[in-house]
């Protein structure tokens, strides 16, 4: 039996990157994915690639976690068509461009917070409000907010990502406390440096040699290897895991 054999999985921002290694992940385990992200073509593109090499039944929609009226009609689609969500993984997150990054803290403006935030946090927050009452109802569900190191150790750059992914941490931590009387686990995970196309790509060679540099491991981490910690997650091995932050990334912070 596979870990996750006719489960419903909902993975917001599964288009590329960490998404879309555990779409392809969680339906080789057997899960129907519902596939979301910004660009129609990438979804399509991702729900032919699940049907074809896993013989799932997925569903892609187009949808911009930003939008409270998306994040709902997103639900009800979900909803209508398989008539439960037995696992939400909140990974859609805001594009960083690279001069916000290195902004200092007191160089940042109240709009790149509150674009940062409108994804990162309030979009999981959208995600997790609109798909609780479809959990409650089956009396089980399992979430998995993703966070970052940084919100957990702190970093010189990339302020509002911290923070915004800091919160989703208490996101985590208050669902985990309030809903697990309903069968409902909530967890986070905080990946490190791992090499996908939104932070790698843009690194130079002597860059990411540095950065590897304080990694025990001495390389960047795969999307794969996020992909594989939120299916123990998700599945029933870790049933009795709730309100937990699982950071993936090598050893990084121990230093």
């Amino acid at each position: 039996m596979r870990l996750l054999e006719e489960r419903v999985a909902l993975i917001t921002g599964s288009t590329k990157g960490n998404g879309r290694a555990m779409a392809d992940l969680f339906s080789e385990q057997g899960a129907n994915v519902v596939v979301t992200g910004r660009d129609k073509n990438e979804i399509q593109t991702v729900t032919d690639d699940l049907v074809r090499e896993y013989k799932t039944n997925p569903l892609g929609l187009k949808v911009d976690v930003a939008s409270t009226k998306e994040v709902k009609d997103m639900i009800e689609r979900v909803r209508q068509k398989y008539g439960r969500i037995d696992v939400l993984v909140n990974n859609a997150g805001y594009p960083i461009k690279d001069e916000m990054w290195d902004a200092s803290f007191e160089k940042i403006q109240d709009q790149d917070l509150e674009n940062i935030f409108d994804v990162d946090t309030i979009g999981t927050y959208r995600c997790c409000r609109e798909t609780l009452p479809i959990m409650i109802e089956k009396r089980r569900g399992v979430i998995i907010n993703i966070s970052s190191t940084p919100a957990i150790s702190g970093y010189v750059k990339g302020a509002p990502y911290t923070v915004a992914k800091a919160a989703n941490l208490g996101i985590t931590k208050h669902i985990a406390a309030e809903f697990g009387k309903y069968g409902i686990r909530c967890n986070a995970i905080a990946p490190g440096t791992i090499a996908t196309h939104r932070n790698w790509d843009r690194l130079t060679t002597e860059q990411r040699v540095s950065i590897v540099s304080s990694i025990p491991f001495g390389r960047a981490g795969k999307p794969e290897e996020v992909a594989g910690v939120a299916l123990i997650l998700a599945c029933d091995y870790t049933s009795f895991v709730n309100g937990q932050t699982i950071v993936v990334d090598g050893g990084e912070t121990i230093r």
